[in-house]
C-alpha cells in the first residue's frame, strides 16, 4: 500500500548505497553500546532482593495536611530572636538554667513575684507579639515548671517556684546566652538531674539522667530482657506507613534504622518472619511493636541499639551478675573504722547490715561509740555514706508557751420570809358587834431565805414587823438578796527544749485526793500495832501541753499540738469519784522559725437560772413574787495557748523541706 501518496513516490532518496551503510553500521553501533551499558547497571544492582521489595512496600509519610500559605502564622521558631538551647541541671540543691539565643543577648531584666511565688526574665530582641506559650515541666526542688511566650520586642520566661516564698537566685550573662542559678547550695542535697528542654531551636523529648545517692554519675541504659511495654509511653518519631508479608525481621530493622538514624545491631540469633500492616505511626511505636510481639529484648546505649532474644539477654546479664559476685569473692576484705558522733552505734548497725556483701561483718562498739566495718571496698564505702548521712546533729527546739485562763463568774439570788396571821372576832358566830378579842383563824409561814451566795456574812436583809397590817396580825417580811461577781486570770509562762520529733509536755496540774469509802481501807503493821489507812483516789486536774516539733530545712517548724484542759463535774449517782470534764483541742500547724501560732476556742459557757416557791401562790400576778425564791449563775471559762518555736541548735542540713513536710502530714491525716 502507498501510505504517502504521489508525492512520496516522486520524492528522491538522498543519499546513495554506500551512505545508507555506514547508518546502519553507526545505528548497530549505538544500540551495542546501550544494550552494554544497561547489562552493567544490572550487574552493579543491590545483591538484596527482600530489601528492595521491602523499600518499595514501605512509604515513608512525614508529610502532614498543609495551610493554606495566605492564613500561615510565624511561630515561635521561625523568629529571628529566638531560643536556641534551653537546659536544666539540679545538683547540691541547685536548680541552674542555661540558655543561648539565636543572637547574643544585650538587654534583659528580671524580677520575683509571689502569691504564687516564681522568677521572671525578659529578653530584649527582634519579636513579635504571639499568643502561643510553650509549657516545660522541670520539676526540681526549686522549679516545678518554666513558661516561654514571645511579646512585642522581648521573649517572656516565668518559672514557677515550688516553695511559699522565692529562694535567693543570680542571673548573669554567659557565652553570649544566659545563666540562671536558682536556690543555695545544700552539702546534704543529692538529687542530681539532667534535663535538655529546647535543642537547635526544637523542643526536645526532655530527656531526665537522674543520678541516685550511691550510683555512678554516668551510665547507659541498663540491659532489659524483657521487650519494654508499649503501654502509655510517649511516641515522638517520624510517623511512617509498613505494609510486610512473610518479611525477614531483620530487613525490617534496616529500614527502621535508615528512618530514625540510628545505629541497629541484630544478633544472629534472631530468625522470624513478621506479616505486619502499621499506617502513619511513629517509628519508635513501630520498633517496639515488633520487639515485643516477636519476643525479642533491646539494650540501648547512645545511639546504637542492639537487638536480640529475650532469653540471650538474660543469659548475658545472668553471667555479667555472676562474674561480678566472682570478682567480688576473689577481692581482698578491707576493715573501717567509723566514729560516730551524734546518733548511737546499736541503731546504725542494722541499717548498715543490708548495705555489705555476703562477706561483710559489722560490729559495734559501744564504748567508744565506733563501728568497725569489715568488708570489701565498696561495702565500706557504701557504709562510709549511710554512717555520714544519718550521723548528723539533730536540730533543738525551745518551744516558749503561754497559757491565759480567765474565768469570770456571776450570781445573784433574792428570796422572802414572809409570816402573818389571820383572826376572825368571838362575837360573829353569835350576831353581836365584835368585843374586842379575837381567836385566830388561819396562819401563814413561809421561809424562802436566798441561796447562794447569800450568807450569814454576804447579802442584804430587809425586815418588816407590824402587829398589825390591815386584816392580817403578827406580820412579819424578810426580804434577802444578794450579788456575786468574779473575774479569774491565770497567765503562765511556761518554756521547754526539745529535740527534733521527740514530744515535749507541759502540765499545770491540781492533784486532788478523794477518800475513798471505809470499805477499802487497807490494814497495816501487825500485831496490836495495826492499823488502818485510808485509801484515797487522786484525780489530777488542769491543763497538759503536748508539742512535738519537726524542723524543715528551709527555716519551717512542723508542730503537732495537743491541749487538754480538765475540770472537776458533778458526782454521778452511785460514784464516789466525781467526774472529770475535759476539754482537748488537736492540731498540725506549719509555722517559721519564731512566728506564733495561737489556739483558743477552749471555752465553757454555763447559765443557770433556778426558781423555788409556794404552789399556785408564786404563779399570782403582781403578788407571785411575795412567795418565791430567784436565783442566778453564770460561769464562764476560756483558755488560749500561744506558742512559739525557735531553733536553738543548728544542723538542718539533711532535713526535708517544708514542703515536703506538710505533704507528708497531709498524707497522714488524708489516711494515706
Amino acid at each position: 500500500m502507498n501510505f504517502f501518496g504521489e508525492k512520496r513516490r516522486s520524492q528522491k532518496f538522498p543519499l546513495n548505497r554506500p551512505g545508507f551503510a555506514l547508518v546502519c553500521l553507526a545505528a548497530g553501533i549505538t544500540v551495542g553500546i546501550f544494550g552494554c551499558t544497561i547489562g552493567l547497571d544490572e550487574e552493579t544492582a543491590p545483591q538484596s532482593p527482600a530489601l528492595g521489595e521491602i523499600q518499595a512496600q514501605a512509604q515513608v509519610q512525614p508529610k502532614a495536611p498543609q495551610s493554606p500559605p495566605n492564613i500561615k502564622e510565624v511561630t515561635l521558631e521561625e523568629q529571628p530572636f529566638k531560643l536556641q538551647e534551653l537546659s536544666a541541671h539540679e545538683e547540691r540543691g541547685q536548680t541552674t538554667f542555661r540558655m543561648k539565643f539565636s543572637m547574643p543577648v544585650h538587654q534583659y531584666r528580671h524580677f520575683p513575684l509571689t502569691q504564687p511565688a516564681r522568677v521572671v526574665l525578659d529578653v530584649f530582641g527582634e519579636t513579635k507579639g504571639l499568643a502561643r506559650v510553650e509549657n516545660f515541666r522541670v520539676d526540681t526542688h526549686w522549679v516545678g515548671s518554666l513558661r516561654l511566650s514571645s511579646g512585642e520586642g522581648y521573649l517572656h520566661m516565668v518559672m514557677e517556684i515550688t516553695t511559699a516564698s522565692v529562694p535567693p537566685y543570680v542571673i548573669e550573662p554567659e557565652n553570649g546566652g544566659l545563666k540562671v542559678v536558682i536556690g543555695t547550695v545544700q552539702p546534704g542535697a543529692t538529687a542530681k538531674r539532667e534535663m535538655q528542654l529546647v535543642q537547635a531551636g526544637q523542643r526536645s523529648g526532655a530527656k531526665v539522667a537522674e543520678v541516685k545517692p550511691g550510683a555512678p554519675e554516668a551510665s547507659p541504659q541498663a540491659p532489659s530482657g524483657q521487650a519494654t511495654p508499649t503501654a502509655g509511653k510517649k511516641y515522638t518519631g517520624q510517623r511512617i506507613s509498613l505494609d510486610f508479608k512473610d518479611a525477614d525481621i531483620k530487613n525490617v530493622f534496616r529500614l527502621l534504622a535508615e528512618v530514625s538514624g540510628l545505629n541497629i545491631v541484630v544478633t544472629g540469633d534472631v530468625v522470624k518472619k513478621v506479616t505486619v500492616r502499621l499506617v502513619d505511626v511513629p517509628w519508635d511505636q513501630a520498633l517496639d511493636l515488633l520487639i515485643d510481639t516477636n519476643g525479642l529484648g533491646k539494650e540501648q546505649v547512645g545511639n546504637v541499639v542492639r537487638i536480640s532474644t529475650a532469653g540471650q539477654l538474660k543469659a548475658e546479664k545472668d553471667a555479667l551478675l555472676a562474674a561480678k559476685k566472682a570478682e567480688e569473692n576473689l577481692e581482698p576484705l578491707q576493715t573501717a573504722y567509723l566514729s560516730v558522733n551524734y546518733a548511737k552505734v546499736k541503731d546504725l548497725v542494722e541499717k548498715i547490715k543490708p548495705a555489705l556483701s555476703a562477706r561483710g561483718v559489722v560490729v559495734p562498739d559501744d564504748r567508744s561509740n565506733t563501728i568497725v566495718v569489715r568488708d570489701i571496698k565498696k561495702g565500706i564505702d557504701e557504709a562510709n555514706s549511710i554512717v555520714s548521712r544519718l550521723d548528723t546533729r539533730t536540730p533543738q527546739v525551745l518551744i516558749e508557751s503561754n497559757l491565759i485562763e480567765t474565768t469570770p463568774t456571776f450570781s445573784r439570788a433574792l428570796g422572802l420570809e414572809l409570816d402573818f396571821q389571820v383572826p376572825f372576832a368571838t362575837g360573829l358566830s353569835t350576831g353581836q358587834p365584835p368585843t374586842g378579842e379575837f381567836r385566830t383563824r388561819a396562819r401563814l409561814d413561809s421561809n424562802l431565805q436566798a441561796e447562794s451566795p447569800f450568807a450569814s456574812t454576804l447579802g442584804a436583809t430587809l425586815s418588816i414587823l407590824r402587829n398589825r397590817v390591815g386584816p392580817f396580825r403578827n406580820f412579819n417580811a424578810v426580804l434577802t438578796a444578794a450579788e456575786q461577781e468574779g473575774k479569774i486570770k491565770v497567765i503562765s509562762r511556761p518554756s521547754v527544749v526539745t529535740l527534733n520529733n521527740v514530744a515535749s509536755t507541759i502540765q499545770s496540774l491540781r492533784i486532788l485526793r478523794v477518800t475513798l469509802p471505809t470499805s477499802t481501807n487497807i490494814a497495816s503493821g501487825t500485831g496490836a500495832a495495826a492499823g488502818s489507812a485510808v485509801a484515797t483516789e487522786k484525780i489530777p486536774v488542769g491543763i497538759i501541753l503536748t508539742v512535738t516539733p519537726q524542723v524543715s530545712s528551709d527555716g519551717f517548724v512542723l508542730m503537732n499540738i495537743s491541749v487538754k484542759s480538765s475540770s472537776l463535774g458533778t458526782q454521778s449517782p452511785g460514784s464516789v469519784v466525781p467526774d472529770e470534764l475535759t476539754r482537748e483541742a488537736i492540731s498540725n500547724v506549719l509555722v517559721r522559725d519564731g512566728e506564733t501560732v495561737v489556739i483558743g476556742g477552749i471555752m465553757k459557757d454555763t447559765s443557770q437560772e433556778a426558781e423555788a416557791g409556794i404552789p399556785y401562790l408564786k404563779d399570782i400576778p403582781f403578788v407571785g413574787w411575795a412567795f418565791r425564791r430567784i436565783r442566778w449563775q453564770k460561769d464562764f471559762e476560756e483558755l488560749m495557748v500561744f506558742i512559739t518555736p525557735r531553733v536553738v541548735v543548728g544542723g538542718s542540713e539533711n532535713l526535708p523541706s517544708a514542703e515536703q513536710l506538710w505533704r507528708e502530714q497531709m498524707k497522714k491525716t488524708e489516711g494515706g
